[in-house]
C-alpha cells in the first residue's frame, strides 16, 4: 500500500481524529445515581482503545475510498519445461524389438 500526503489524506486524517475525539467523549461514564454506586461505563483505557480504533478505521477506509483501486496484480503462470523422450532409429524399445 502506498500512502501519499495529498489533500484527501489530510482530510481523512482530520476527520479520523475528530471521530476519535467524538467517540472518546461519547463513551464517557455516566454519573452515579446515588452517592454509593460506582459510575457505569468504560474505563479510560477501554475508551482510548475504542477511540483509536474508530480513528484508524475512518482514516483507512477513507483513504481507500478517495484513492480508489489503482490496479490489481495477478501473477502470470510460469511456463514449465517439458521433457519428451525421442528414440533414435536404431534404439531398442523395452519390449526388445526396434522401436518406433
Amino acid at each position: 500500500m502506498h500512502i501519499t500526503f495529498d489533500f484527501g489524506t489530510v482530510v481523512w486524517t482530520v476527520v479520523g481524529i475528530l471521530t476519535g475525539f467524538g467517540v472518546y467523549q461519547w463513551t464517557q461514564p455516566t454519573a452515579p445515581t446515588a452517592p454509593t454506586t460506582p459510575p457505569v461505563g468504560m474505563t479510560k483505557g477501554e475508551r482510548l482503545v475504542f477511540a483509536l480504533t474508530a480513528a484508524v478505521a475512518v482514516i483507512t477506509i477513507g483513504g481507500y475510498l478517495s484513492g480508489g483501486v489503482e490496479k490489481i496484480e495477478i501473477d502470470k503462470p510460469v511456463p514449465t519445461a517439458t521433457v519428451t523422450a525421442q528414440s533414435s532409429p536404431g534404439a531398442r524399445s523395452p519390449h526388445g524389438w526396434p522401436g518406433r
